[in-house]
This record gives C-alpha cells, sequence and structure tokens, in this order.
C-alpha cells in the first residue's frame, strides 16, 4: 500500500504560487519558440481558426436556415473556449513525458510544468479572441453586464484545466495508451457537445439530459460562450461547473500524493 506523501505535494503545490514569474516566462518563451521566424507569430492559429469558423459559419448557417448574423458569433463564442479546452487536454498528455529531461535531473514541481501548459494556451486564447472581437463589432453583438461574466467563467475553467493537466500528465505517464484514446474521445466531443448547434435543436427528451445537461464539456463552455453573448450561463452551469471543480481537485491530489514520486520511473 503506497502511502500519500501530503508534504511533498504541499511543496509542490507552494512552489507553483510563490514561483508563479517562473511559469510566467516559460510559457512566454514555449509561444516565441513556437513562432519564431514567422512573420505574424501565434496570428497564424487565428488566422486558420478565423478561416475555419467562418467557412462553418457561412456553410451551416445556409443549410440550417439561421441567420448568419446571430449563427457566426454562436459558433465563434463556443469554438474560443472549445480550442483552449482541446488544446490544453491534448498537451496535458505529455506535460510530463516531455520534459523528462528536466524530470530526471533535478527537483521540478510538477505543478509548474502543469501551469506552464495552461498559461501558454491562455495567451494563445488572447490572439483568437481578435476574431470574436472582430464578428462582434461586424454582427452587433451586445455588451451587457453579464458580458463580465467571462471573467469569473475564465478564472474557474483555469483551476479545472490545472488539475486535469495533472492528473492526465500522471495517468498517460504510467499508461501511454490514455493519449491517443483522449484524443479520439476529443474528436467525437466535439461534434457531440452543442459547439456547432444549440441545445435548443435538440429538444426535450433523454438525447438532450445526455448531451447538454449532464455534459460537463458544454457546461465549461457555455461559461464563457454565453458572457461573451451578453446573456447569463444558468445557475445549473455554475453547480456543474463548482461539482466538477471541488471533486476533481479532491480526487487528482489524492493521487498525485500517493505516485507523484513515481513519475519520474515511469517517463
Amino acid at each position: 500500500m503506497i502511502q500519500p506523501d501530503y508534504t511533498r505535494t504541499e511543496i509542490d503545490l507552494r512552489t507553483a504560487v510563490t514561483g508563479w514569474r517562473l511559469w510566467v516566462r516559460l510559457g512566454w518563451q514555449d509561444v516565441k519558440r513556437r513562432y519564431r521566424r514567422t512573420a505574424i507569430g501565434p496570428f497564424w492559429s487565428t488566422l486558420s481558426l478565423g478561416i475555419f469558423m467562418l467557412t462553418l459559419g457561412i456553410l451551416w448557417s445556409r443549410l440550417w436556415k439561421q441567420d448568419i448574423r446571430g449563427y457566426l458569433p454562436f459558433l465563434c463564442a463556443g469554438m474560443l473556449p472549445w480550442v483552449l479546452m482541446s488544446s490544453i487536454v491534448t498537451e496535458a498528455c505529455s506535460v510530463f513525458t516531455g520534459n523528462e529531461s528536466i524530470i530526471k535531473s533535478m527537483w521540478f514541481s510538477f505543478t509548474v510544468l502543469s501551469c506552464v501548459v495552461v498559461w501558454r494556451n491562455l495567451i494563445v486564447l488572447g490572439h483568437n479572441a481578435v476574431i470574436f472581437l472582430v464578428i462582434a463589432v461586424i454582427c452587433l453583438v451586445p455588451v451587457t453586464a453579464n458580458t463580465f461574466l467571462v471573467i469569473p467563467g475564465l478564472l474557474l475553467f483555469c483551476l479545472n484545466a490545472l488539475w486535469i493537466t495533472i492528473l492526465l500528465g500522471m495517468v498517460c505517464s504510467r499508461y501511454r495508451d490514455v493519449a491517443p484514446l483522449v484524443t479520439s474521445i476529443l474528436q467525437i466531443a466535439m461534434f457531440v457537445t452543442p459547439i456547432f448547434w444549440a441545445p435548443a435543436q435538440l429538444g426535450a427528451g433523454r438525447v438532450n439530459a445526455v448531451l447538454v445537461d449532464f455534459n460537463p464539456i458544454y457546461h465549461f463552455i457555455d461559461m464563457i460562450r454565453s458572457p461573451l453573448l451578453g446573456n447569463a450561463p444558468t445557475l445549473w452551469t455554475y453547480e456543474a461547473v463548482m461539482m466538477f471543480t471541488v471533486f476533481g481537485w479532491l480526487g487528482t491530489l489524492a493521487l498525485f500524493s500517493r505516485f507523484a514520486r513515481r513519475i519520474a520511473f515511469w517517463i
């Protein structure tokens, strides 16, 4: 029976909190390194995403006979948090195995490495947000008091993204088959989650309950999408996210306290 090492967990978390300048700088450096010697840097991914959303927005608004001025902001506001989430989850699978040389050569906070992943993708989100700003101005998306709810929504999103990164980093270090499984799940989740379509299009029933009410991915997306569109997320969305946050962190800390010392051997 492996005994939990809560002291090591506390030190690991405290190092990430007090050493925030380290993971902030590492995140910036990663973004700069990825787009070194390019003309517009990270805006290449923004341009690619913008073309993708514009093409789908025009096509699907015609297929579903919806007003493009309403559908295009809806699509863009949903794609921004989805791209953020899918990128973090994908990179989380290799957050520890990708830093094998650092972990095996010196003591390094695993939480710091996880913070780098989340922060790096937040920077990319900031670039991608330019797309929504342009679409919001063109399509006259209203700015209301609910718009400012995007701030606590992002904070809750990042709080959950951190424990998900730590958990997936551990699991994928031990079981290498989990990473391709996660990729496959994300591909399916992109279409069964209300990102390209509205929940109202499903109507009432069990399918709606499974794909909307009890779909945590939907609640994380809607927590950001609704404020961007000038609306307030439902109370159930915040309740679901808070439950996911509490139980997610409790489970992750329990596993991390037991197996953090073994990660260096797994990778």
